[in-house]
């Protein structure tokens, strides 16, 4: 399967419109250490005519214009887009799709909790009904139409995001990190853009795969501080963070196939290519995704 990435950054994107953060400074002077990145999604593809997006993030306008898979057929409104898989609620992940609104010739796919929660709860998301199917965690349903890449979404832990937590309380079906396999092939991709912590369930998906793309928001728990004075932690936030002897880069280390951090906070080091802690991880094996990349698996 062919993947492209579409946006590598957390929320708020590098650089975030209302940050004077270090990274957020570089990439707006053109630093080429600290490229502009865009919020998170991933294409996937079984024969690169035919795309799928897991997430659609408020900067999915820009990510298609950007990316030729994704252009319009000549003379047509019809992009080659089947599935756009959601994966949590956050806004970050969901935004995106009333930028898709004015057609409809694809279909969204999600947990019911995620599905009925950002409709009950946000209006406008209800003109995307007819299109918003439904899948039972850990149960397979086909990705492209023509049946190549089998999906599964699985439970991992993660939290209600922010604006709904007066609305809702934390399930299974909340945070799901993305199973996708080749058919044909037996390989297996694994997403995971939100992770509070690894729990078994979670290590035997991503061991399992032959790449998976896991969350790389923050290095550090406490990085946001040093920006947002009372900020919370990256726990409290929904996310594992990459350093410490508990962090996921210790995880992700130990196992096989590729292993890339996405979904990366405007604060966090990495998104500096020549920083410390961007050697630090690549020397450990794990890569750093950037907007563009691509590759097979």
């Amino acid at each position: 399967m062919k993947i492209h990435v579409l946006g590598s950054s957390a929320g708020g994107g590098l650089p975030q419109w209302n940050c004077g953060g270090v990274y957020s400074v570089r990439a707006r002077a053109g630093d080429p250490d600290v490229p502009p990145r865009s919020q998170p999604s991933i294409a996937i593809s079984a024969d690169g005519d035919g795309w799928s997006v897991v997430n659609a993030s408020p900067d999915i306008r820009d990510q298609f214009a950007r990316f030729p898979g994704m252009h319009p057929r000549p003379g047509t409104r019809d992009i080659p887009l089947d599935t756009v898989v959601v994966t949590n609620a956050d806004l970050d992940h969901s935004m995106g799709l009333l930028v898709l609104r004015e057609s409809l010739p694809y279909r969204i796919v999600s947990t019911p909790w995620i599905r009925d929660t950002i409709l009950g709860n946000n209006a406008a998301w209800r003109l995307l009904e007819p299109a918003w199917g439904v899948v039972v965690l850990d149960e397979a349903f086909p990705l492209d139409r023509a049946g190549h890449l089998e999906a599964k979404l699985f439970p991992v832990p993660g939290k209600v995001p922010s604006y709904l937590s007066d609305l809702a309380a934390n399930h299974a079906e909340t945070t799901t990190g993305l199973r996708v396999t080749d058919t044909r092939t037996g390989r297996r991709l694994v997403f995971t853009p939100g992770l509070q912590a690894y729990d078994e369930g979670t290590l035997a998906e991503l061991a399992a795969a032959d790449c998976r793309f896991v969350d790389g928001t923050f290095f550090t728990g406490e990085e946001l501080l040093a920006m947002r004075p009372g900020a919370p932690d990256a726990r409290t936030m929904g996310h594992l963070p990459i350093s410490g002897v508990d962090g996921s880069l210790e995880i992700l280390s130990a196992l096989p196939g590729r292993s890339i951090y996405i979904h990366m906070n405007n604060t966090n080091p990495v998104v500096d290519a020549a920083s410390p802690e961007s050697a630090r991880v690549r020397e450990r094996g794990v890569e750093i995704a950037w907007d563009g990349m691509e590759l097979e698996v």
